[in-house]
């Protein structure tokens, strides 16, 4: 696509990631300072939390939140698709399936570069709103083992768990 760059969110990005998390998601609905809080707080929360961006014709169009799970050095490392959020008015360009695909390899490229224990494979997870069919079908594309969880974690609403394992060939570890 024409003037798209995928790349790793910097401190001068959280005003447009706010802007958008306040314009998609229900909890900031058009209270831009609380997601720009909430933002900060996660932007500070690197290496756990890390932010990819897409800029489409040189304006922010969307981001990907992802967290790290249960440690720096596990085995069978897991990374969490928290949110995605594409500004509107660029929704509709495939923006949020190159910014996941994007953001999969560099976060398995950064990762293995700082776990030298990965053994096989690192597993990336998204939970999604068991009945929002549109985000299932969007994201199985990507998460290709399917659905391989379920839970009510926020209030009653379902959630489904999808999951994708990308194989990692590490060097043989020195003794």
């Amino acid at each position: 696509m024409n003037g798209v760059i995928l790349r790793r969110a910097q401190e001068r990005d959280l005003e447009s990631i706010a802007r958008i998390n306040a314009e998609v998601f229900l909890g900031d609905r058009d209270r831009p300072e609380s997601a720009r809080e909430w933002v900060e707080c996660l932007w500070r929360a690197f290496p756990l939390y890390q932010y990819l961006v897409v800029e489409s014709g040189g304006e922010l169009a969307g981001y990907a939140g992802w967290q790290l799970h249960g440690g720096f050095h596990r085995a069978e490392p897991v990374i969490e698709l928290d949110q995605i959020g594409i500004d509107s008015k660029f929704q509709g360009q495939r923006l949020a399936p190159q910014l996941t695909h994007y953001s999969m390899l560099e976060l398995a490229d950064w990762l293995k570069k700082k776990n030298d224990r990965i053994e096989s494979h690192i597993t990336f997870v998204v939970w999604v709103y068991a009945l929002n069919f549109n985000a299932i079908s969007v994201y199985a594309k990507d998460f290709t083992d399917g659905v391989c969880g379920m839970c009510t974690q926020f209030g009653n609403r379902a959630q489904v768990m999808l999951r994708v394992r990308l194989p990692v060939v590490m060097p043989v570890r020195e003794k």
